[in-house]
């Protein structure tokens, strides 16, 4: 018998995959993926002394993981929740002042963005540090003065620095840094994934099992319409989970909604046939719902991890973070978040609904293209 369970394990090519390489590629990948951390913070500086501050900025030691890529005088306090609403940095440094010696802290304002959790805080952190550095530099200042007051016989004016870094931070659209209105906006996808590709898989399967696809390829029908037939009911359903979802996040959660409507249901309708047309595809290659389900599983568990849901994409390394970028719950994820919690509108989030367009087509052609394969051969391989 263990040698027969062998011989039937060596023929099942998928199954003998998904026990050998699946575990290992899945270590590789994760073990990469798995990062909390984040390397750069991007920043944008602004106001009429940004220059200024910029190259003063040069010489902290704790700005060497800050990346200034855009220094504009002509922007103002006004213009940094909406640079950060569109997701242009990660942090807007404000410039205005008129004393040159004043403390770091007195000569910037920092806005960052809430809803990226992960580099808020390693931002936060970065910034403070440099907060503590300038004050330790003035007081490294304030005692050289002070031994040279001692030396000439004639004491200066002191006046010690005064650090207050929760006064320069200003945190937007998120301002606790709660996870939940992180997570909720990313959650929402992936329960809709669940119900397009996991329930929908099993779907044409159920008619291969049962003989009826025969009676499929008989039907005046094309393909197309087939499918639409079959995903019809899965789709207004997921419709419905959407919206109570939503509501409950909203309701328990206290997360916000901040944007439009509109924008969000559009999203989530063509995010539902990128899934729900995946589901017919992965349907219509496999053999049974054994099959169907595993490969289903395959699809759904790398967008948990490598969609930014749990790690935030900017701490992986390149080779991994482009898997994440052909996944459709990245695309999805920064719609809902930039429409729930940071009110962005279709301007700044028309990239990622084209990208999900475009999955859409693609997923339903080859749905399309695998159906007929189905059909023309009367439910055989």
């Amino acid at each position: 018998m263990i040698i027969k369970e062998f011989r039937e394990l060596a023929r099942d090519h998928r199954t003998l995959a998904m026990l050998v390489v699946l575990p290992i590629l899945l270590l590789v990948i994760f073990g990469y993926a798995a990062n909390f951390s984040v390397d750069r913070v991007t920043a944008i500086a602004v106001g009429p002394n940004a220059q200024e501050l910029v190259d003063d900025l040069a010489g902290y030691e704790a700005a060497e993981d800050l990346d200034i890529e855009v220094v504009d005088t002509e922007l103002g306090a006004a213009d940094a929740e909406v640079l950060l609403r569109d997701r242009e940095a990660n942090a807007v440094i404000l410039a205005d002042y008129s004393d040159s010696g004043a403390p770091l802290s007195e000569r910037m304002r920092v806005y960052l963005d809430g809803s990226s959790l992960f580099t808020t805080q390693t931002a936060q952190g970065m910034f403070v540090a440099l907060a503590a550095e300038d004050m330790q530099q003035q007081f490294d200042d304030l005692g050289d003065r002070i031994a040279e007051a001692f030396a000439t016989g004639s004491p200066p004016e002191l006046t010690a620095p005064d650090l207050a870094p929760d006064e320069f931070v200003t945190v937007l659209f998120n301002p606790d840094l709660k996870t939940s209105w992180v997570m909720v906006p990313g959650l929402i996808g992936l329960i809709l994934l669940f119900i397009g590709a996991l329930i929908t898989s099993i779907g044409l399967v159920r008619e291969r099992e049962t003989g009826t696809l025969e009676q499929l390829a008989v039907m005046p029908l094309p393909p197309s319409a087939i499918i639409f037939g079959k995903i019809t009911p899965y789709f207004l359903l997921a419709l419905i989970d959407m919206a109570v979802i939503t509501a409950l996040g909203w309701w328990l959660f206290s997360v916000p909604f901040a944007g439009s409507w509109l924008l969000f249901s559009l999203a989530g309708i063509v995010f539902l046939f990128v899934v729900l047309g995946i589901g017919v595809l992965i349907s219509s290659v496999s053999h049974n719902t054994g099959q169907a389900i595993q490969l289903a599983i395959l699809f759904v568990v790398p967008q948990v991890l490598l969609s930014g849901l749990i790690f935030p994409l900017d701490s992986m390394p390149i080779g991994v973070r482009w898997i994440g970028y052909i996944l459709p719950l990245t695309w999805f994820r920064e719609i809902t978040q930039g429409v729930m919690v940071r009110g962005a509108e279709i301007d700044s989030l028309w990239f990622p609904l084209v990208i999900l367009t475009i999955m859409a087509v693609l997923a339903f052609g080859a749905a399309t293209w695998r159906m007929r394969r189905s059909l023309s051969h009367g439910g055989a391989r």
